[in-house]
């Protein structure tokens, strides 16, 4: 019994001298080491870099090489021979003058004096004179404007190309070979070559196409 009390005891003793004693502080956790960031995207640089350097060089063509190229030496020219000049020689005699050389001069003299002998005489030809706008005309003319069966027609007509400014208007009655009758609108008679010119423009401005008509 007295055993037992005692391990009891004990038990209880140390249990309490473990209470009493203090716990022991952890140790404070190490820092985390950053890896440096900056220094690994160099690193990837330079190995993107050494990579594409031997891919290109691996692409390259092994027959695009240059080839020093070697220099061929030309086999030196043979010296040529000298060959003697032929001496001159000097003939005495007198020129033979061929005959049909003799007959082409004849021929040559012949015929210039043939030329000689068929020259013309031209005739002068008076220089050309331009004729004035102002010139008289050598016959007199008419303009005929319109033609028309109805009188009123032809005279409101007239009256247009009075107003229009135009010289000489009037209206000439005829008949024709049926016996009909005819008004005809006429201008003129016009004895000047710039008068006439400037009455036929004015009618064509009006888109009447007249007829000239040369008076005996």
């Amino acid at each position: 019994m007295a055993s037992r009390k005692d391990y009891a005891k004990n038990k209880r003793g140390s249990a309490s001298a473990s209470r009493s004693r203090p716990a022991p502080k952890k140790a404070p956790a190490k820092a985390k080491k950053r890896f440096p960031t900056g220094l690994l995207a160099i690193t990837l640089l330079l190995l993107g870099g050494l990579g594409y350097g031997l891919f290109q060089l691996t692409q390259v063509d092994p027959d695009q090489k240059t080839h020093t190229p070697i220099a061929k030496t030309s086999p030196k020219p043979k010296p040529t021979e000298k060959k003697p000049v032929p001496k001159q020689t000097v003939s005495t005699q007198a020129p033979v003058t061929d005959k049909s050389t003799v007959s082409n001069d004849k021929q040559r003299f012949e015929f210039y004096e043939m030329l000689k002998e068929s020259e013309v005489e031209t005739s002068t030809v008076n220089a050309y004179k331009s004729t004035p706008k102002d010139a008289k005309t050598q016959h007199k003319y008419l303009l005929q404007a319109g033609s028309f069966k109805a009188k009123a027609d032809a005279e409101r007509m007239r009256a247009q190309l009075i107003l229009q400014g135009l010289p000489n208007v009037h209206t000439d009655i005829s008949k024709s070979k049926d016996g009909s009758t005819w008004y005809r609108v006429r201008l003129g008679p016009f004895d000047n070559r710039s008068r006439l010119s400037k009455a036929y423009d004015k009618l064509v401005q009006q888109n009447i196409q007249p007829l000239r008509i040369k008076q005996p």
